[in-house]
């Protein structure tokens, strides 16, 4: 079990983050650059010194400001940390790269079943010069896993590398965190990224933790506008009169929770007008100007033309109260139309969104 409760004052905040992280399970950091995510797993790996709090790795007390006072130095804490750059040593090959941690002397048994799960059994006498950079974090990782860390710490590790590698790499890790029953800890500041990889999700901004849970959960039940906004919400349109919500109360749309057309049924159906449209892998994103506010939905078809009107149902969406906390829906007063965001007259048309 990895337990991390900490103070760390930077120039601009002062980041705070409580962390339980289970053996085997892999929880990720999410949120904008400069958020304090980094911050976080350098002081679990003890390269910085907390000003209050405490850390203790499988029973073991590794920083505690707190009488008895304790800081155990980072070549001591028996926590791998994994950053952007794989930082090998270029002069010595893949084998004498994957060896080099402290107490590391790998059977060759070992180093081989390393090698062939990382898809580098060919490259163990060649030099990191010689590797791609695919083959080059695959090396940093092995040598990661030989060490046999009690914590494995990821900081963004795969920035740069295309998305069939990073997808490769991620299910990977995970299989051998799980394997071998160490708790695992990813920054990233792409969501897909940290979703893929994590059993917890943790959003943290501006030096604080602002909600944890289940990927899932995260996304679909942010605990506030701004949790929402940095999952992905890219737009928050005003309760409507007949909404039964408090004033100032909007509902967050987010692009991936759209579908064409009025299911009341569903959610909450917006009516407004296109005004642009742009390719989005297999369907379009749309950007729809309703209730005074601009939405954007990914939907399967390009609306036919800018300037058309568009009817859309957001599927069970967030709400949100003035002051940014979420807030539950509210009970639809009986016999209230559903709710439409502009006066358009294909507003009601089953129609319009297709």
């Amino acid at each position: 079990m990895l337990d991390a409760d900490v103070e760390v004052d930077r120039r601009e905040f002062t980041v705070r983050a409580a962390l339980r992280v289970a053996p085997g399970e892999r929880l990720a950091l999410f949120g904008p650059s400069g958020a304090g995510k980094t911050t976080v797993l350098e002081a679990i790996a003890g390269l910085v010194r907390p000003r209050a709090g405490r850390v203790e790795l499988g029973g073991r007390v590794l920083t505690s400001t707190a009488a008895p006072k304790c800081f155990v130095p980072p070549w001591r804490r028996r926590v791998g940390l994994l950053r952007q750059n794989p930082g090998l040593f270029p002069h010595l090959t893949v084998r004498a790269n994957l060896c080099y941690a402290p107490g590391s002397n790998p059977s060759g048994r070992e180093l081989a079943q390393v090698a062939e799960a990382l898809g580098i059994s060919g490259q163990l006498s060649a030099m990191p010069a010689r590797l791609s950079g695919g083959q080059a974090h695959r090396v940093a990782l092995g040598r990661l896993l030989l060490a046999h860390c009690d914590a494995l710490l990821l900081d963004e590790p795969y920035t740069g590398l295309d998305a069939g590698l990073r997808r490769t790499l991620t299910e990977l890790v995970a299989g051998l965190v799980e394997q071998r029953s160490v708790p695992a800890v990813l920054v990233a500041h792409e969501l897909a990224e940290a979703q893929a990889f994590a059993d917890r999700l943790a959003v943290i901004d501006h030096g604080r933790l602002l909600q944890a849970g289940a990927p899932d959960e995260v996304v679909l039940r942010p605990a506030s506008r701004r949790v929402a906004e940095l999952v992905g919400y890219l737009g928050f349109v005003p309760a409507g009169p007949g909404d039964g919500a408090r004033d100032g109360a909007v509902i967050g749309v987010h692009p991936e929770r759209v579908t064409g057309g009025a299911h009341s049924g569903r959610g909450v159906v917006l009516s407004g007008t296109v005004t642009a449209c742009r390719p989005a892998g297999a369907g379009w994103e749309t950007d729809l100007a309703t209730g005074g506010t601009v939405v954007t939905c990914r939907l399967p078809e390009r609306p036919a033309a800018i300037g058309d009107p568009l009817v859309v149902t957001v599927v069970d969406p967030p709400w949100f109260g003035p002051g940014g906390e979420a807030a539950a829906a509210p009970p639809r007063p009986p016999g209230a139309q559903p709710r439409a965001a502009s006066t358009h007259p294909a507003a009601n048309s089953e129609q319009a969104g297709r």
